[in-house]
């Protein structure tokens, strides 16, 4: 199983490499905008009020004010570059783990080996946690660079709660793509499962949330990851996180439990 998860973790380092670099361009962006978004705070906080709570939950998540550069991480940067695109992205990329090999015939290759199904599932899983993690580190180190680049302070241990977080977040929403993967014959329907519920389910969180039906929200991992209760007021929901962890280990073993018994003759 290690064997599989070095290998394929070797496999994934350009791309995880890359998808840093891009989200490397878009924290020196952000906060290079903080600046002149600060000076027309007040303008941008009364627009922040006056926006459909849909659209704050969605888009800004919790936070009330962009003067401060907490806030303005929060809703420009981690509501939709973590909850959202990385989510969406893990998804992706986990839901060609199995189903590429299944649709290119070489599984066949792959359980060949004295390996059984279970454990090629659970080693393709855990060669994604390296990406993740590295994505995560160094965005960290790019955030704290760029604002102290901008004479701006932030709390550090905050910060690298929530990166720690998100790990297990993304990781959970992976796990939804590795369901996929093991469920379909084609990559692109795979990936179009796992990201596609990746996606609808953020759009349950943020269409229930503060509604009568808020319950139906607590399917979505979103609702589970609030960046700005841990970067604004370093308030870390274990509950929700131990949500975020059982999850993790239920897909996986969900996923692994399928795969073993289902047949690839076909």
């Amino acid at each position: 199983m290690l064997e599989i998860t070095s290998f394929e973790a070797g496999r994934r380092l350009r791309g995880s490499l890359l998808l840093a670099g891009a989200m490397v361009a878009l924290i020196v962006l952000t906060v290079a905008l903080f600046p002149s978004i600060q000076e027309t705070g007040a303008d941008l906080d009364a627009y922040l009020e006056s926006l459909p709570p849909e659209a704050t939950r969605a888009f800004v998540g919790n936070v009330t004010t962009l003067t401060t550069i907490e806030g303005y991480l929060v809703s420009q940067l981690y509501q939709f570059g973590w909850v959202l695109l990385l989510a969406v992205y893990y998804a992706y990329a986990a839901a060609s783990t199995v189903a590429e090999e299944v649709e290119r015939g070489t599984v066949g290759l792959t359980l060949s080996l004295p390996v059984t199904r279970t454990r090629v599932v659970v080693g393709k899983f855990l060669s994604l946690v390296p990406g993740v993690v590295l994505v995560n580190a160094i965005t960290f180190l790019a955030v704290v660079l760029g604002v102290e680049f901008i004479d701006e302070s932030i709390d550090v241990t905050y910060l690298f709660a929530v990166h720690a977080y998100s790990v297990v977040y993304l990781l959970a929403c992976a796990g939804v793509g590795l369901l996929a993967s093991v469920s379909f014959d084609s990559v692109r329907r795979a990936q179009t499962v796992g990201a596609g519920s990746v996606f609808g389910l953020f759009l349950l969180d943020t269409f229930t949330f503060d509604t009568d039906y808020e319950w139906l929200g607590y399917i979505a991992f979103s609702r589970h990851f609030d960046p700005g209760a841990i970067l604004v007021g370093g308030e870390i929901s274990w509950s929700d996180l131990s949500v975020l962890l059982v999850a993790v280990v239920v897909l996986v073993v969900v996923s692994g439990e399928y795969f073993e018994r289902r047949d690839l003759s076909g």
